[in-house]
């Protein structure tokens, strides 16, 4: 769906496959610091009862516009390629090179330890305005130094039974730091965990943890979702 419409123009003016440009001062209604002067496009659709069109941006838009916008478009599930503006906000596209009105300052909004994405901004040392990162071994060796700086070990946890392990084990760390990190694209962050005398290798994802150990079910949620 196309972003939420501005205020209403009363004259329609533009038609279907009308080429566009955006007037300079105008600005994104869903990031205010973000201006679109210049944005160029074709009208897909009209609604003259309202003075709205929907623009659907050209590739020449799409690849000049400011990166902080396309991510915090993927970031907000918003959709990129195409917007809504009131009649008054456009003017005949005369063609030509494209002269983007670029942002002055950028607005970052501070992160939140209580939001579970921001708080995995934080262990890969992100802004509010990034999307969260895919799992892939560059960011599993980065989250996995995140954790082996916050977390306090021992601890204990729970372990499934179906693993043929037993339930509750004590993860004693994430392996030795001067040695290669343990870590495996398909099952994630290794670590090292403890039963009277025998010590084995489980993936962080197959444990239960206790509140305090947060963080690790912060990877748990990322590494489901992002993986």
């Amino acid at each position: 769906m196309p972003k939420t419409p501005r205020a209403p123009s009363p004259v329609g003016t533009f038609a279907v496959g009308d080429k566009v440009r955006v007037k300079y001062g105008v600005r994104d209604s869903d990031y205010p610091d973000m201006p679109m002067g210049g944005w160029a496009g074709s009208i897909a659709e009209v609604h003259k009862k309202e003075g709205m069109c929907v623009i659907r941006w050209s590739p020449q838009t799409l690849a000049a516009i400011h990166p902080v916008v396309k991510q915090r478009c993927e970031k907000d599930g918003t959709v990129l390629e195409t917007y809504w503006l009131g009649d008054d906000d456009l003017e005949p596209d005369p063609g030509g090179p494209l002269k983007i009105e670029q942002p002055t300052e950028i607005t970052t909004a501070p992160l939140s330890p209580k939001d579970r994405d921001d708080r995995i901004r934080i262990a890969f040392g992100l802004t509010s305005n990034d999307p969260l990162p895919d799992v892939n071994n560059a960011t599993l060796v980065a989250y996995r130094e995140y954790l082996a700086k916050t977390l306090k070990f021992p601890f204990w946890a729970k372990h499934s039974a179906e693993s043929g392990h037993p339930e509750r084990v004590k993860v004693i760390g994430l392996g030795d730091a001067d040695e290669e990190p343990m870590i495996d694209e398909t099952y994630g962050i290794l670590c090292e965990a403890r039963v009277e005398d025998q010590v084995f290798t489980p993936p962080l994802y197959e444990l239960e943890y206790a509140k305090p150990n947060r963080q690790l079910i912060d990877y748990c949620y990322w590494f489901h979702n992002w993986g």
